[in-house]
C-alpha cells in the first residue's frame, strides 16, 4: 500500500515533546504518530466490538477450567 504524505499541526512543544519520546523508542517522528493514531482507532473499534459483544450475551458463562475441558475433549 502506498504511503500518502499529509501535514498535521503541532505546537513547537508538543512537537518537541512527541520527538523526544520517539526517539527514546528508537523511531521516527512520523512513524510514531502514525502508530499512536492507528492504535487509537484499533482501540475505539476494539471497545465498539465488545459493546456489540455484551449486548448479544445470554448470559452463559463457564470458568477457565471449564473452558480448558472442553477444548481438551475437542481435541
Amino acid at each position: 500500500m502506498a504511503m500518502k504524505a499529509i501535514a498535521i499541526r503541532f505546537e513547537e512543544e508538543e512537537k518537541d515533546w512527541i520527538q523526544s519520546y520517539a526517539s527514546v523508542l528508537g523511531i521516527s517522528f512520523s512513524e510514531f504518530v502514525r502508530s499512536a493514531a492507528l492504535e487509537r482507532v484499533e482501540q475505539a473499534a476494539d471497545i465498539e466490538a465488545y459493546n456489540e459483544a455484551l449486548m448479544e450475551d445470554d448470559n452463559t458463562h463457564y470458568s477457565m477450567i471449564d473452558v480448558m475441558h472442553m477444548a481438551m475433549e475437542a481435541e
